[in-house]
């Protein structure tokens, strides 16, 4: 298991019905019900290294990214990103967050973002970017979780449209997270 994260095995070892992902500080931690997206749990079960991604050579910005469908967490058709990130002086709310990814985004894509969900800490939107052949997900379900010492973002990646079965489980995945 070299190529998980020491805070992603950690969870694995601990928590087998939970997938926790410890913050940069080490302060809070973001758990989800892994179980909720039956192929997420298949590929955890699994324990094919080539399917996980973990990448903390920038401590202050930590990603995992678990393939679902495709060769590896490169080369993916579906998968899930986690990433932690410290907040900064213009990056504190997980509206800032939802606004850096529009920012950022192609301009010379067709950008659609619809809010599915919202509360004091957290938001759930889905993004579209049609037009756009270097886009790495077109279809994209993001939910966004603050704190005052963590961000932590979900995000479902899809290259082509989900089933409304596999829609709704992703939902009810990024639903049940929670910071501990």
């Amino acid at each position: 298991m070299k190529a998980l994260g020491k805070a992603f095995r950690i969870a694995l070892a601990t928590a087998p019905f939970l997938l926790a992902l410890a913050s940069p500080a080490h302060a809070e931690k973001l758990s989800f019900d892994h179980r909720l997206y039956p192929p997420l749990k298949e590929v955890l079960d699994s324990g094919n290294q080539d399917m996980v991604l973990f990448d903390s050579s920038n401590p202050r910005y930590i990603i995992d990214r678990i393939a679902i469908t495709g060769k590896s967490a490169k080369q993916w058709t579906e998968a899930l990103e986690i990433i932690a990130r410290t907040p900064m002086r213009d990056m504190k709310t997980a509206a800032d967050w939802m606004a850096e990814l529009r920012a950022k985004a192609d301009p010379k894509c067709a950008y659609d973002a619809k809010i599915i969900a919202q509360d004091d800490i957290s938001i759930t939107f889905e993004r579209r970017m049609t037009d756009c052949p270097d886009e790495r997900a077109p279809i994209a379900i993001y939910r966004i979780i603050a704190s005052k010492r963590s961000l932590f973002l979900l995000a479902v990646l899809e290259k082509a449209e989900p089933s409304a079965e596999a829609r709704k489980q992703w939902l009810d995945l990024l639903a049940s997270a929670h910071l501990e």
